[in-house]
């Protein structure tokens, strides 16, 4: 056809790939625990060179533990302190290795699932918690009034009736209850549960118009009056199903997640120990709790033997470096736990003193600055990796906290503010309640330069009705 021709071109490219072994050190990485030990066994069948994998982790028969956990039990609880806190590396002590010790191993981790509720969820989480410790009766009471849902069915003028306390302290406790694992438990309609995991949304460049969407157009949403959102929040239509695309990452029913049948829920395996030292709090990784890869001696003597031939070799040596990949991925793995753990615990001094309530604002990218890695490695470190220390079991991933810098340089957690935010609200002349815009400005003469709109959307995180709902 006239006007079409054919050429050859060439073209020079770049492209940035993983390497095998980065890959597989990144895979690790972002495991827990527990996937990491099953991975071991996994590669274990697999791979033939690998004559066995040994834990140390149960060195002592269950009876032994059992004696342990009374002898624990027998001493004065009112001698212990933080000045004698020992994290527990793996389950006993190692003392000694016999032939029926990967038995006694499977007992022992097939003994650490069981079957959790929702209600025992929730209240294991409550002493860590910044409920006052004089409310934590009130908190187990309204944790029992929780449907399957984790929505709060009970009446709140029975439980004046019955706690003595007022309905204002009920109401802030069942707040403080929607800020546990998982969010939103505790709400009493689902336009509460959904605002009480708004953080969850923090850097999204939606976030504003979900609240409002929220707040103001829960029922237009359900009756799909698009036409009406649009035009009362000022948003295209492309930008709408963004805005209902975030607000699906949210969970409306928080608690479903324990109300199947036979789930298996594993207990919490710390991976990280702070142990006090002369110089601080120091991070210890638990070696003991993994495996122990061993090479065969039988195909190594075959590896050696002139007469093996030379495509048995080849393989073998391909499963011997497969084998010894693994060793070294898991040993980096380790050590950059070690480390970024390590990052934390010096970041967060506050956090050994006063508990969560210490904490500071930190970022990841702070800590990858600091340990020389890229933020997102940082990321799949924290993930699912627990901290014994003297606080309690604490996800890595809790020690990161938002929070904006003062006029004089000082950074705050938003949960500090948000309790000034709090106490001036508690103060104010109840006949002529300050508005948004007031106590944006007041803020701002404390040292924290946040904006109208910042003010009201902590309000409504703490439960805090507008001026005309306010006013006396």
């Amino acid at each position: 056809m006239p006007g079409l021709s054919g050429e050859l071109r060439q073209r020079l490219t770049q492209s940035q790939t993983l390497a095998p072994q980065m890959r597989q050190g990144l895979e690790l990485l972002a495991m827990s625990l527990p996937e990491l030990r099953q991975r071991l066994h996994e590669e274990m069948s697999r791979n033939p060179c690998i004559e066995d994998i040994e834990a140390s982790l149960e060195k002592t028969t269950v009876s032994e533990k059992v004696r342990e956990m009374e002898r624990d039990e027998s001493v004065d609880e009112s001698g212990s302190s933080e000045e004698d806190y020992e994290p527990e590396f793996g389950a006993a002590a190692a003392i000694t290795r016999d032939e029926d010790a990967d038995e006694r191993r499977q007992r022992f981790f097939d003994r650490q699932t069981k079957e959790e509720t929702l209600e025992e969820h929730l209240l294991a989480q409550l002493k860590m918690s910044d409920i006052d410790e004089k409310d934590l009766p009130l908190a187990e009471m309204l944790i029992g009034e929780l449907n399957a849902d984790g929505r709060f069915v009970g009446s709140i003028p029975d439980i004046v009736m019955v706690s003595g306390e007022s309905e204002e302290k009920i109401v802030a406790v069942l707040k403080q209850i929607m800020q546990l694992d998982p969010p939103g438990c505790g709400a009493r309609t689902p336009q509460e549960c959904l605002l009480a995991q708004m953080d969850k949304l923090d850097g999204s460049p939606y976030q504003d118009d979900v609240r409002a969407l929220i707040e103001r157009h829960f029922e237009d949403m359900a009756e799909g009056r698009i036409a009406v959102i649009e035009r009362d929040l000022g948003i295209s239509h492309e930008r709408y199903a963004d805005v209902l695309r975030e607000l699906r990452t949210l969970e409306p029913r928080p608690g479903r997640a324990y109300d199947l049948a036979g789930k298996s829920v594993s207990y919490v395996h710390p991976e990280v120990h702070a142990v006090k030292t002369d110089e601080g709090w120091e991070a210890r990784v638990d070696d003991r709790s993994l495996p122990e890869v061993h090479i065969s001696p039988k195909y190594l003597k075959m590896l050696a033997d002139p007469n093996t031939d030379r495509e048995t070799k080849a393989y073998i040596r391909q499963r011997i470096a497969a084998a010894n990949s693994l060793v070294e991925a898991v040993e980096r793995r380790q050590q950059t736990i070690t480390d970024i753990a390590q990052a934390i615990f010096d970041a967060q001094p506050g956090f050994f003193e006063k508990g969560l309530k210490g904490l500071r604002p930190l970022t990841m990218q702070e800590i990858a600055e600091k340990t020389g890695v890229h933020h997102a490695t940082v990321s799949r470190t924290v993930r699912d990796k627990y901290a014994s220390t003297p606080k309690g079991t604490v996800e890595l991933r809790k020690f990161f906290t938002s929070g904006i810098t003062t006029d004089s340089g000082e950074q705050v957690t938003k949960d500090a503010l948000r309790d000034r935010l709090a106490a001036m609200i508690a103060e104010e002349d109840k006949a002529h309640p300050l508005s948004d815009d007031r106590l944006s400005e007041m803020l701002k003469k404390e040292g924290f330069p946040v904006a109208r709109r910042t003010v009201a959307k902590y309000r409504a995180i703490l439960g805090i009705p507008g001026t005309s709902e306010r006013r006396h």
